[in-house]
């Protein structure tokens, strides 16, 4: 098994392909320690004496924990990524990858990532501008694969369509390793 940066699994075990995207875990590590080292703090500060402050400071603590670490807690949810035995599964969704059409994943490939799109966007023509918005207008508007409402900070994504003629965004943290996965088993279905 190839282990990649970011701890991303890609893999060829005979015809099945598999992928496992797996989000950072140092924000939501990092919050819980400073949080826990700092009710412990208090605890040496304030107990046995003060034990109702220490209690609402624990309660407290568990509160911030919520809040800083939601947007992690939701990507883990909505967001988590796997390609295996044919399927393509973001957060909560299965997709079998054969409905995805080869062309809609190769045209992603060649997709510009957000960074580069406003640049594209400033050099194109008005003749260019008004061939992408039809195109666009044909399509309408992608849906959001896996439960999210948006696209995370700090995740690309890209816009598939299945046979259907559905159009599909998939939010990724690496979006050229889960193309290429995603070539790999449509070619192999």
């Amino acid at each position: 098994m190839a282990q990649a940066n970011g701890g991303d699994q890609a893999t060829t075990y005979g015809r099945a392909v598999t992928y496992e995207e797996k989000l950072p875990k140092r924000w939501t590590v990092g919050t819980l320690l400073v949080l826990t080292a700092w009710v412990i703090w208090q605890g040496t500060k304030l107990l046995p004496d003060d034990s109702t402050v220490w209690w609402v400071i624990v309660g407290s603590s568990a509160l911030f924990a919520v809040v800083f670490n939601g947007v992690p807690l939701s990507k883990r949810r909505y967001n988590r990524i796997r390609v295996r035995d044919g399927q393509l599964t973001v957060g909560r969704e299965t997709i079998p990858v054969a409905s995805l059409t080869p062309e809609s994943i190769r045209e992603a490939r060649e997709q510009p990532p957000a960074s580069e799109l406003m640049a594209l966007l400033k050099s194109s023509t008005p003749d260019e501008l008004a061939e992408m918005r039809r195109r666009s207008r044909e399509l309408g508007p992608p849906r959001l694969v896996g439960g999210a409402w948006a696209v995370p900070l700090g995740m690309e994504e890209f816009a598939v369509e299945t046979e259907e003629g559905e159009a599909l965004l998939i939010a990724t943290h690496d979006r050229e390793r889960l193309l290429e996965a995603l070539t790999r088993a449509r070619q192999e279905s």
